[in-house]
């Protein structure tokens, strides 16, 4: 969610520091921000106030409260944009990994819109590893084409996107207008092919330089890297993908079903969300 208009700090009787002598300070404060957030007083995309702000309302140390924001932050009911602030978080981003769908389409489904931004276009030479996972003999001489995107999801850089495809087809999608194309969308569409499953393995992972810059999240805070390999009918591998999501606005969901017999099933929701050290859970 993009940003909005900062909004004056709502100096309340409702904002104060909640009393509980029993609970650390940041989780006092922890629980007042919560507090205005789920009364309105806050709403979602408002600017935090700075720790200084904050420090003087509600009179506490600055360590106090960076304990607390980088809590919060890290819960996904904040968001730190490098340079601009902290803001309320929206509703977290679902990306489902049982579905065949293009992330442009799946964002549609939640009303959000997706544009992208390529950042490069190259050909890469094969390896081994590179021709096993096309199904090629490990030592073949092959060519691929790699493009990355930087794709935001209303206005906010959400994701680094790699994609690896064999040069015939990524020759031709290089030279096509991709600034707010979907992959899946234009090998069905311009190329005629017909998608058929994706193998999917998702990595909590932290921040490095170079993606906190382009994702505008501070170093080291909790990503997701989710790769896959699409194939086409005939189980023929067209591309590999290399992904990675903000950890603070998006949690990746897996129905999971249990049969017993041919008649009873066990529903489940597997939902994985970042922890603190970048080590994913389930919830």
């Amino acid at each position: 969610m993009p940003p909005k208009t900062p909004s004056p700090f709502p100096m309340t009787p409702e904002a104060s520091l909640t009393r509980d002598a029993g609970r650390p300070y940041y989780e006092r404060l922890k629980h007042s921000i919560t507090a205005m957030i789920e009364t309105g007083l806050l709403k979602d995309g408002d600017r935090v106030p700075s720790t200084q702000d904050l420090c003087r309302r509600f009179g506490v140390s600055h360590i106090t409260v960076t304990k607390a924001l980088q809590d919060l932050a890290r819960e996904g009911v904040l968001s730190r944009v490098q340079g601009k602030g902290t803001f309320v978080s929206g509703r977290p981003i679902e990306r489902r990994l049982t579905n065949l769908v293009s992330f442009t389409r799946e964002m549609a489904r939640q009303g959000l819109v997706v544009r992208s931004r390529v950042l490069s276009v190259h050909e890469r030479a094969s390896t081994p590893g590179l021709n096993r996972r096309f199904g090629r003999p490990a030592e073949e001489s092959a060519r691929y084409i790699e493009i990355k995107r930087l794709r935001f999801v209303a206005g906010t850089p959400a994701c680094v996107a790699t994609s690896i495809f064999p040069e015939a087809i990524g020759g031709r999608l290089a030279g096509l207008p991709l600034e707010n194309a979907s992959f899946y969308d234009l090998l069905e569409r311009e190329f005629g092919l017909r998608l058929l499953r994706e193998e999917r393995w998702i990595t909590p992972i932290v921040a490095t330089p170079p993606l906190a810059r382009l994702l505008e999240v501070p170093r080291g805070a909790p990503l997701f890297r989710l790769e896959g390999l699409t194939f086409l009918e005939g189980d023929i591998p067209v591309e590999l993908t290399d992904s990675v999501f903000r950890g603070d606005r998006f949690r990746f969901v897996a129905n999971l079903f249990r049969f017993v017999g041919n008649q009873e099933r066990e529903d489940a929701t597997a939902v994985v969300v970042p922890s603190q050290h970048g080590r994913g859970e389930a919830r």
